[in-house]
C-alpha cells in the first residue's frame, strides 16, 4: 500500500500538531469574536446559578444541581484554557457546559411543575 493520501493529509495538518503530545489541535475552527461570546455567555449563566445556590440547596434534588454547577465550573475552566490553543477542546468544553446547563433547566422546570419553587406562604 502506498499511503500517499494519508501522508498528504498529515502534511497538510502539520502546523496544527503540538510538539509535546503530537495531538491534532485545530485553531482555525472559530473566530475570536465567537469564542469570546461563548465565554461571556457561559460566565454569565454560571454566575446566575452560583448566585442562586442558597435557593438550590433547599430543593429535594440539591445534590444533582450542585454536582452539575461544579461540573459547569470545570467546563468553564477548560474552555478558558483551550480557547486560543485548541478549538476542538474548546468546543467540547462549550458543549459539556451547555449540556449541564440544559440539565439544570430541565430539573428546575420539573421542580417548578411539582410546586417545589412555590413559596411556602403562597401554597401550591
Amino acid at each position: 500500500m502506498d499511503y500517499s493520501l494519508l501522508n498528504w493529509i498529515i502534511r497538510q495538518e502539520a502546523g496544527q500538531f503540538q510538539q509535546v503530545t503530537n495531538r491534532w489541535r485545530p485553531i482555525d475552527l472559530l473566530m475570536v469574536q465567537q469564542e469570546k461570546r461563548f465565554l461571556v455567555d457561559m460566565v454569565t449563566r454560571h454566575r446566575r446559578l452560583v448566585a442562586a445556590e442558597d435557593e438550590i440547596r433547599s430543593l429535594n434534588r440539591a445534590d444533582k444541581y450542585i454536582q452539575r454547577i461544579k461540573r459547569m465550573r470545570l467546563w468553564l475552566r477548560q474552555a478558558h484554557y483551550a480557547w486560543k490553543a485548541n478549538h476542538l477542546a474548546f468546543l467540547e468544553a462549550v458543549a459539556g457546559f451547555y449540556t449541564d446547563y440544559g440539565a439544570i433547566l430541565w430539573l428546575l422546570k420539573t421542580d417548578q411543575a411539582r410546586g417545589a419553587l412555590t413559596p411556602a406562604s403562597q401554597g401550591p
